[in-house]
């Protein structure tokens, strides 16, 4: 029942499973892949504070949800429209490139890995083959591993028939490789579920409530009106330690401005240390201090660096991009071994 289970996952599902692996090792380099297909993305990198400011001040303030500011692997201005839409732009407020949702291949890459272009369900889809997934590891590891374990199993199939080398290399491939795959896999769904996983470990950590804190009343100030050029720099005296990653507009008259900082002992590229401030007098109303957070919520938040590659170096970038392409090789030699399991009746179960 395992073996049948484990080949019609493998067969469907694996198909899908190879491409959204293969999509995530292609994201693992998407800021190189976009300064090559758009040279007008190598551009210096600027972090003046008061500079940026200016540039975003000469906005239309309504029109965006976000900007993420200039780091050392993408040093732009990317602002988020309310549309999708991402424009790069440059220090000194230059656009250097628009980029509508589909409009290329990184960004079709990049809607089937998040959404399996399917975006109104958001992680849903994804989450759910992973799910499967691990069910798909699970019973190829229960229905092939030998009652009798022997070192000959262990041997690289050379003289063998071609039926039994498709089998034993999919059986030797997946065996070395599942732990790095069930990593992968795990992270993954763990994304898609992010709030149920957070939820999952303060309880078992038993975190103590944390509310979050409550925003005093605000003056109103027209959506129109900004001062990117003194917002970011109060932003950052509330955590001189800390690097301003992502700043949200407003949204409405009386909303205050927010920050995401990452300090040093944050993995998460955008940070998740929050500030506040206000939009008339650029007074801190809040601060969320993201390495004083309570132990579970503190692991939640390295789920996505660990997915991502955010942190490890460039080994372990490349260790997670050679499991991107695991799944399409297992899916093959598993593919040929049901082929010629077919065309062979001696060896139906």
């Amino acid at each position: 029942m395992l073996k049948n289970i484990h080949r019609q996952l493998g067969l469907w599902l694996g198909f899908i499973l190879l491409l959204l692996c293969a999509s995530g090792s292609i994201l693992l380099f998407k800021n190189p892949l976009l300064q090559w297909q758009y040279p007008q993305l190598d551009t210096p990198l600027v972090t003046d504070l008061a500079l940026l400011g200016r540039s975003l001040d000469q906005l239309t303030q309504q029109d965006y949800a976000f900007v993420r500011l200039p780091q050392p692997d993408r040093p732009w201005l990317e602002l988020s429209r309310h549309d999708g839409t991402l424009e790069y732009r440059s220090a000194d407020g230059r656009l250097l490139l628009s980029r509508a949702p589909f409009c290329d291949w990184i960004d079709w890459n990049y809607q089937f890995h998040l959404y399996l272009l399917v975006k109104p369900l958001k992680h849903q889809l994804p989450g759910v083959v992973g799910i499967l997934s691990l069910l798909l590891l699970a019973t190829g590891l229960a229905s092939n591993w030998p009652r009798r374990f022997r070192a000959q199993w262990l041997r690289l199939p050379f003289a063998q028939s071609k039926l039994q080398q498709y089998r034993q290399w999919h059986f030797l491939l997946g065996l070395f490789s599942l732990p790095l795959l069930v990593w992968v896999v795990l992270t993954g769904t763990a994304m898609s579920y992010h709030s149920a996983v957070q939820q999952a470990l303060s309880l078992v950590f038993s975190d103590q409530p944390q509310p979050s804190p409550a925003v005093p009343p605000q003056s109103a100030v027209a959506l129109s009106q900004s001062q990117w050029q003194l917002w970011l720099p109060k932003a950052q005296q509330s955590l001189p330690q800390a690097k301003i990653r992502l700043a949200s507009f407003r949204q409405s008259d009386t909303a205050p401005v927010s920050f995401r900082l990452q300090q040093a002992a944050e993995w998460h590229p955008n940070g998740r240390s929050v500030v506040q401030i206000s939009a008339a007098t650029a007074a801190v109303l809040t601060l969320q201090d993201a390495t004083k957070a309570a132990t579970g919520q503190r692991i939640s938040q390295l789920i996505y660096p660990l997915h991502t590659a955010a942190v490890g170096g460039t080994f372990y970038r490349w260790l997670l991009a050679i499991a991107g392409i695991l799944p399409l090789l297992l899916w093959l030699l598993g593919l040929g071994w049901r082929q010629r399991t077919g065309k062979n009746p001696a060896h139906h179960p």
